[in-house]
């Protein structure tokens, strides 16, 4: 692999245009894209998933230091250049929306293939933003157990999900990261490092997955059906909130049916007040003042009431 030292020199080269509607902006700066998988710690022991793989200045970096990259990319124009400069790297193009690819099966190509040492599996990406929530959830809900997760996103995200309860940043995204994983910024990143310059700065934020935080015991749509109703209406109370969305929420998002059947057959607002005084939240909380443990610790007096009527 000799990809040149200037992804600028590449962008010139194949002519290329950062297409807007998809939120492409191309990391330049080399000091960056050298650190990023050191920061990671990318070795010969790692498989690693790089969702966007936008000119390969990234990708050239991980396939130094990693066993072997998978890297998603769903622009037909940027493959010219992972023909000529990629062609006997340690590297697997996928041009597919990692949101819809079966990663499982992507890991499988990508590991040894007489059975040896299994890999570590790493995700290390400057994601596109547009669609920054969705391919979090699809990370840290999934079934794969990466042993670290570093993404480059938008500065305003990563401010929203590293939020705490009680502040006007903390949200959905905020408890559902919280839920799976350890979060941490590591560094912020100027827009002056990327092609276009992009009118916000950016943040590589450090996901360390954990044992989630819901346990087994209670189904995890339990606690985003009470986590969305409450966000749902955040300047009202959350408990009514709740009460009030917590059926919608269910039928839109396609929760089991019984589920649903047994929210409309309740007294929602008098359940759920009963089920906040037993976990000892304020009645007029707000979505934001609820800790990821408080809204687990609801859902998991609804699943017993609910286990209690069958």
């Amino acid at each position: 692999m000799n990809y040149p030292s200037s992804v600028l020199s590449v962008v010139e080269e194949f002519r290329l245009q950062a297409d807007k509607k998809r939120g492409q902006c191309f990391l330049t700066d080399n000091n960056i894209l050298n650190l990023i998988p050191e920061i990671a710690s990318v070795d010969k022991n790692d498989i690693v998933i790089e969702i966007g793989a936008g000119p390969g200045n990234l990708t050239s970096r991980l396939c130094q230091k990693a066993y072997h990259v998978a890297a998603f990319e769903i622009d037909r124009n940027l493959f010219p250049i992972y023909e000529k400069y990629f062609k006997d790297a340690n590297v697997t193009f996928y041009m597919q929306d990692f949101l819809k690819a079966d990663v499982i099966e992507v890991i499988k190509k990508a590991s040894p293939a007489d059975g040896g040492t299994p890999k570590k599996i790493k995700v290390v990406a400057n994601i596109p933003y547009y669609i920054t929530s969705p391919i979090i959830e699809k990370i840290l809900y999934s079934e794969i157990a990466y042993s670290d997760v570093l993404l480059l996103i938008q500065k305003d995200v990563a401010d929203r999900i590293l939020a705490k309860p009680g502040s006007k940043d903390y949200s959905i995204l905020s408890a559902a990261c919280a839920f799976k994983a350890d979060v941490s910024s590591v560094k912020t990143i100027g827009g002056q490092c990327f092609v276009p310059r992009p009118d916000v700065d950016s943040a590589l934020v450090r996901f360390a997955p954990k044992k989630s935080l819901i346990g087994n015991e209670i189904p995890e749509y339990s606690v985003f059906a009470i986590l969305k109703s409450a966000f749902n209406q955040r300047r009202k109370v959350a408990l009514n909130s709740i009460a009030n969305n917590i059926v919608r929420i269910s039928e839109i998002n396609k929760y089991p049916a019984d589920f649903v059947k047994f929210l409309k057959n309740g007294d929602l607002k008098k359940m759920f007040e009963l089920f906040f005084a037993q976990a000892g939240i304020n009645l007029l909380a707000r979505a934001e003042d609820l800790t990821p443990e408080n809204y687990i610790a609801v859902a998991a007096q609804l699943i017993s009431r609910w286990n209690e009527t069958k």
